[in-house]
């Protein structure tokens, strides 16, 4: 099994990608935890960030078990590091430990390249290039295998099965 995270800041394209990949590829993909759990909790806390990426592990960790050949998240626990980071200018110790941790054969970036769209749990219209670049650090610090994915959305889908199929 090979397992596949999309990432990237809010509005870059993620879940359109994880929709498509899983059709092609013939796998359902897991979802984004935090979308449910703030949808429920609006005034969510820096303390809901680790609840959040408990969920988030979990749903990974049960949905290895169901797959044929390729696990696909729909994000990952350094998402959250990064949310953390940037909303909160912190984040907490298990949180990093767990991104630490977490192991994905292939992390696709997405990259904020056209205009944000407003959706009810979207919070950050302005800093998605800040956010993106904090992307690339931590994956680089982590010298995660990843491949930034741009451009129109069949130019990230050709782009994201190449790399995956190499």
């Amino acid at each position: 099994m090979k397992k596949i995270s999309i990432i990237g800041p809010e509005s870059s394209g993620k879940t359109t990608l994880a929709n498509s990949l899983s059709k092609l590829l013939k796998e359902n993909f897991i979802e984004e935890y935090a979308r449910y759990y703030v949808n429920k909790n609006k005034n969510y806390t820096i303390s809901s960030l680790e609840i959040i990426a408990q969920k988030q592990s979990e749903r990974i960790e049960e949905k290895k078990t169901k797959v044929k050949k390729f696990l696909i998240s729909d994000t990952s626990i350094i998402d959250i590091l990064i949310w953390s980071e940037f909303k909160y200018n912190q984040c907490s110790k298990k949180i990093i430990k767990m991104t630490k941790n977490e192991l994905f054969d292939y992390y696709l970036l997405c990259k904020p390249d056209f205009p944000w769209v407003k959706d009810p749990l979207r919070e950050n219209p302005k800093g998605r290039i800040k956010i993106f670049d904090l992307f690339k650090y931590h994956l680089n610090q982590k010298k995660a295998n990843y491949k930034v994915v741009e451009g129109s959305h069949s130019n990230r889908l050709l782009t994201s099965l190449n790399f995956i199929k190499k």
